[in-house]
């Protein structure tokens, strides 16, 4: 549903749920993937010979929507977007052709798909790259979630760290991570006794790990400069990071309204003393502000997001109680921060769409850098001229 918006458009709602069919090729270490397929459903199969896809962070995402609009998941920081690890993949243009795009071959639609996928066609197949987190993966099933140790990817603090998480990536470093550097920093502050998170990605948060390795060379002084809580070295098993959130999605009485912005790196002092404050006045505890530090210089060239910048998720999720005012209270402070930070915001990402209440005109656009855009209209003039799927 995140396809329409609030024009008085007719549309068709195409299920692809029952596309759910998963293949991995160890040898090659890649696989084929249908839309439908959850994240739970591919990180079973790519595990069992040790690899890993840098899919979502809930197993019950598919990966259609995950992957169309470029896909920020598990092991991100290292590997790349989602859509940096796409190979190729089928997909059904406006005429009714399946038609392969891939780095040789259709490249434009390759390119644009890869971060606009709504806007060019149906794609019902994508062949993707898998990447190794143990040390020697066998052609043969033998790993399982649990027998797979990896950095923990979420770290638990209170809130007086909100600030100093903050500080720390207005001064990180925007390049890929180097050896030694670990998983996720994450704040917690405490609100009404129960806890809001801020998680703020890190290093290599994907790695095979006997024991907890100490932090050396020119990471050891930046880890160390940092207050001693924000270590996160603690080891977990592949099953915990793969559907560690799932509880926090799992209560049928939610309400979710999100958006995402980029921002540029470093992080402006006032932007982040903005965060702050709008996190202060948080109505849920369960609502958060999520900073994505992704990579830097984009392993590949496709359209997602902005080149050089942070991804930050601001999710107001509540637990209804029947009362409008309770709902629009947590909608309202959603707004609010965004429009605090809109001095600061690159574009959105297209991934996290919410009723357009900002008055934001040319909001597509603004996904995209400029030329990217251009770009995009090109493609969508060539492979979609009757505009049959999604206006751009």
């Amino acid at each position: 549903m995140a396809a329409i918006d609030n024009k008085k458009q007719d549309f068709v709602l195409v299920d692809l749920s029952k596309l759910n069919k998963v293949k991995v090729d160890p040898k090659r270490r890649t696989a084929t993937a249908e839309p439908g397929v959850t994240g739970l459903e591919l990180y079973t199969e790519t595990i069992k010979y040790g690899l890993h896809f840098a899919g979502p962070h809930t197993s019950r995402v598919t990966l259609g929507g995950f992957l169309l609009q470029g896909g920020m998941g598990i092991g991100s920081r290292l590997h790349g977007a989602g859509v940096d690890n796409i190979l190729g993949f089928d997909i059904v243009t406006q005429d009714g052709r399946t038609v392969y795009a891939d780095a040789k071959t259709n490249k434009d639609l390759f390119y644009a798909v890869r971060g606009g996928g709504q806007f060019f066609g149906v794609v019902t197949k994508f062949y993707l790259r898998l990447v190794p987190i143990v040390k020697n993966p066998s052609l043969t099933p033998k790993y399982d979630a649990k027998s797979v140790k990896i950095d923990q990817v979420f770290a638990i603090f209170d809130r007086p760290q909100a600030s100093d998480l903050l500080s720390f990536y207005g001064k990180y470093d925007p390049r890929p991570p180097r050896p030694g550097e670990q998983g996720h920093l994450c704040g917690r502050r405490r609100h009404q006794q129960q806890a809001v998170p801020l998680c703020l990605g890190l290093g290599r948060p994907l790695q095979l790990l006997d024991s907890c390795p100490k932090v050396a060379g020119p990471d050891h002084q930046m880890v160390q400069d940092l207050p001693t809580n924000f270590a996160t070295s603690d080891p977990s098993d592949y099953q915990g990071v793969i559907s560690g959130s799932d509880a926090g999605w799992a209560d049928s009485d939610l309400s979710y309204y999100a958006e995402d912005v980029w921002f540029k790196v470093p992080l402006d002092p006032k932007l982040q003393q903005i965060l702050v404050k709008q996190w202060d006045k948080v109505p849920s505890a369960l609502s958060s502000m999520a900073l994505n530090t992704g990579t830097w210089d984009a392993p590949t060239k496709n359209a997602l997001g902005f080149d050089r910048s942070y991804s930050l998720c601001i999710y107001s999720v509540w637990k209804r109680n029947g009362t409008e005012a309770w709902d629009h209270k947590n909608k309202a402070w959603a707004d609010e921060t965004l429009k605090a930070i809109k001095p600061y915001t690159l574009g959105y990402y297209a991934n996290e769409l919410r009723p357009k209440k900002l008055q934001d005109r040319n909001y597509w656009e603004k996904c995209y850098e400029k030329k990217t855009y251009k770009t995009l209209k090109v493609t969508k003039n060539k492979w979609d001229p009757n505009n049959v799927f999604k206006s751009l």
